[in-house]
């Protein structure tokens, strides 16, 4: 088994994808996301950096979770939905010396960074929770995003990151590869901007040129893309994973079209 960890890009939904019922495990989406979990506790790592969709910080600084050294309270950062997700708990440790060499690796980097006490949104606990990662063994500790649309700017957020994959850190980029709620009612069909977007990063991802990095910006121009993604904070964790992969090579584990949402993830590098 190689000693680097691997980068991954996962797809979240609500918390919703934790009922079993619309979620079955034995079918593809809580299939695949379950099996992305069982290869993570495989590999053992000795932490795990996640950067959701749902936290952004200022158009040029970051934040990170982990402060104290103590698990906050969840975040149920959804609307409407029954009163049982309210409930959910992910028990989970986290890692104030993994926080702090966060903090150093950005400030080194040149980038303003500050370390708080928040909990976990559910762009992180509720997809490890269906990838049946409550309770790991290891440390998990949330990033921000940048609060921009800047495709590059999270690129090379995830090469500051890139280094940790030697130190036994997983880095897991969480966002959706299509994510149009406006477009989630209404007629029953895979509306028809999903797939094609979708075959492009997917072309983009697992291009082997070297040029990876170049055509994964290059999404800015897609003509699908403000269909894909009326804003862009789901996207950019995929960016932030493609950029902390370097050059190793790309793998598609899930693929999945469900009305205005793709739920196409991807694995970095080798295991």
């Amino acid at each position: 088994m190689s000693t680097k960890m691997p980068v991954y890009f996962v797809s979240h939904g609500g918390p919703n994808l934790l009922d079993d019922t619309e979620y079955p495990p034995d079918r593809s989406i809580g299939k695949g996301l379950r099996a992305i979990g069982d290869e993570i506790r495989s590999l053992t790592p000795r932490g795990m950096v996640v950067i959701s969709g749902h936290w952004e910080a200022g158009r040029t600084s970051l934040l990170v979770n982990g402060k104290s050294g103590f698990p906050q309270p969840l975040i149920y950062d959804f609307y409407g939905f029954p009163a049982e997700y309210y409930k959910q708990q992910f028990p989970h440790q986290v890692d104030p010396q993994l926080t702090q060499q966060l903090v150093n690796m950005f400030t080194n980097a040149n980038v303003d960074i500050e370390a708080v006490d928040r909990g976990l949104d559910h762009g992180v606990w509720v997809v490890l929770k269906k990838a049946g990662l409550d309770n790991a063994p290891f440390p998990i500790v949330q990033l921000s995003l940048y609060h921009n649309d800047s495709m590059d700017m999270h690129l090379l957020m995830g090469a500051v990151l890139e280094p940790l994959r030697d130190q036994g850190i997983v880095i897991v980029g969480s966002g959706m590869a299509v994510h149009n709620l406006r477009d989630l009612f209404g007629s029953p069909s895979v509306r028809p901007y999903v797939k094609p977007f979708d075959k492009e990063i997917e072309r983009a991802v697992l291009d082997n040129s070297g040029d990876r990095k170049n055509k994964v910006a290059m999404l800015s121009e897609s003509k699908f893309l403000r269909q894909a993604h009326p804003s862009l904070e789901h996207l950019m964790p995929l960016h932030v994973a493609v950029g902390a992969a370097g050059t190793d090579r790309a793998k598609k584990l899930l693929e999945a079209y469900q009305l205005s949402l793709s739920w196409s993830c991807y694995r970095f590098g080798n295991l």
